[in-house]
């Protein structure tokens, strides 16, 4: 510590000019550029994705940032209430009210503003206001002894002066530390509102299942009654009748596994929206079976501006500016580190002169590492790859992202050719299957023939609404890889960059 004051031999400003000059180390090169990742057809953008062209600060614009875009309704949209299901819409409302894991990634955000709060504190001087009282005792050997009290108050306050930036990089990366604890936020987000619409349509699809189940087990006993009648009349073989009893049998065994699909979606949901309960889940909320919202067209294309609208690359984005800022304050902790002070004390022996006795001090301060052994540096190339790492991880970030769409949509039209196939399948085996039945009570087709057309119809009846669930699960997939997550409806944000 350098205190200035009329007795400092040598001029201040020589001292700073010679420190200045042996630290005038330049910063380490600028951090190596994302490169650009190009897109598939199945983005309506034509060009590349753009690297990021400057890390040191992110604008609105940026993939880090958190505006909406115009394009692509359904990615900013709460898009379950496209589906037009008011059951749907009170479960994920109370989901994100009540789940736990999203209390628990608030709770995170909450820590990461504080944090952010403490950084930017060092931005405005440290004033202090100390009032103490003493009292010393002294024993003579030869004279009686003696009590002397002293008051003392006193005013004192430090800033540090930010020459390399130390302090606003340490703010800057608490800032997008605090965005990282966002975004994840937003991932977890997706996770529950697409968990809850999984679970709910797959308990509705389970309820439609055994409704279809009820209705074959109720054709085939009809069957097995003619079937038997013909038997006591002798007109055909008991292994007809048993090959019937058998078909019935494996329908029941197929409602004990509805059933018991059932019932575990039922304690998904309940899981998800953080209700202990499954009757509760039950009895509030599943309404008489009914159809699972169908799709006309499956999506073919989205925007490019899909893939930054997603938690995960805002995530990984944010994470290379926290490196970023990481970095400077690394760098700027191997330069001189200037500091203010100053205090205004008074310590008088009683308390009335108290506010008659003042002594004021200011101080300039400078720290200078010399010697550290390497720490400093080493701590420098530690967050030179701790960058490198962070743009790593947003590359592989954005390839998955894009990965993961372009999977979304594959599905989705493969699934829509895969359900036109399989109800034209089930209408030509309705079709065989009356001819066969005709055919058969006329006694001039065989059983086994009859049979085998009643496995398969019964099975593409199933197939069938199977087909229809698995392509509403594609849809709630997609859209979900394509949503930003800003779904929460506990705003505890007040600063930065978060759109609620």
């Amino acid at each position: 510590m350098i205190i200035i004051n009329k007795k400092m031999p040598v001029p201040f400003t020589l001292v700073l000019s010679l420190l200045l000059s042996a630290c005038a180390s330049t910063q380490s090169s600028a951090v190596k550029a994302v490169k650009d990742i190009p897109l598939s057809p199945a983005f309506t953008a034509t060009s590349a994705i753009s690297g990021i062209e400057s890390l040191d600060s992110g604008s609105e614009s940026d993939p880090g940032s958190e505006s909406d875009s115009g394009s692509n309704k359904h990615v900013v949209d709460k898009w379950w209430r496209d589906f037009s299901d008011p059951q749907l819409n009170g479960l994920i409302d109370q989901a994100l009210a009540n789940n736990y894991s999203l209390q628990a990634s608030l709770a995170r955000i909450k820590q990461s503003q504080s944090r952010w709060d403490q950084a930017g504190s060092s931005k405005t001087p440290n004033v202090q206001l100390t009032a103490q009282q003493s009292r010393q005792w002294q024993d003579g050997l030869q004279q009686d002894g003696t009590t002397k009290d002293q008051w003392q108050l006193g005013l004192s306050a430090s800033y540090e002066l930010d020459f390399w930036g130390r302090i606003d990089s340490l703010d800057e990366q608490a800032l997008q530390q605090l965005n990282a604890s966002r975004a994840a936020k937003n991932i977890q987000t997706n996770t529950v509102v697409s968990q809850v619409a999984l679970a709910w349509y797959g308990s509705l699809q389970e309820s439609q299942q055994l409704l279809l189940l009820g209705q074959q087990q109720a054709r085939i006993k009809n069957a097995l009654e003619v079937i038997r009648g013909r038997y006591l009349r002798g007109k055909v073989n008991a292994s007809d009748m048993w090959q019937q009893e058998q078909l019935l049998e494996s329908i029941n065994s197929d409602i004990i596994g509805s059933e018991t699909a059932l019932a575990i979606y039922k304690q998904q949901l309940a899981l998800w929206i953080g209700t202990v309960s499954v009757d509760q889940v039950s009895a509030k909320t599943m309404p008489e079976p009914y159809q699972i919202p169908r799709f006309t067209d499956p999506i073919a294309q989205v925007t490019s501006e899909a893939l930054h609208q997603r938690p995960d690359v805002k995530q990984a984005y944010a994470q290379i500016l926290a490196a970023q800022a990481g970095l400077h304050v690394a760098q700027s902790n191997r330069y001189p580190r200037f500091t203010l002070s100053a205090s205004y004390v008074s310590a008088v022996d009683t308390p009335s002169d108290i506010l008659n006795n003042w002594m004021t001090n200011l101080i300039a301060g400078l720290a200078v590492p010399l010697i550290d052994g390497d720490n400093l540096q080493a701590e420098v190339r530690r967050n030179q790859a701790v960058v490198e790492e962070a743009v790593a991880n947003y590359q592989q970030v954005m390839l998955t992202a894009m990965q993961e769409i372009e999977q979304g949509l594959i599905n989705e039209t493969q699934q829509f050719l895969l359900s036109k196939s399989l109800e034209l399948q089930l209408q030509l085996a309705n079709k065989t299957q009356q001819y066969l039945t005709q055919r058969y009570s006329n006694g001039a087709g065989d059983f086994l023939s009859l049979l085998t057309n009643q496995q398969q119809t019964l099975q593409l009846e199933r197939q069938v609404l199977a087909a229809d669930y698995q392509q509403l699960k594609y849809r709630i997939q997609l859209l979900t890889s394509l949503s930003h997550g800003r779904f929460s409806i506990d705003k505890v944000i007040e600063g930065g960059d978060e759109d609620e």
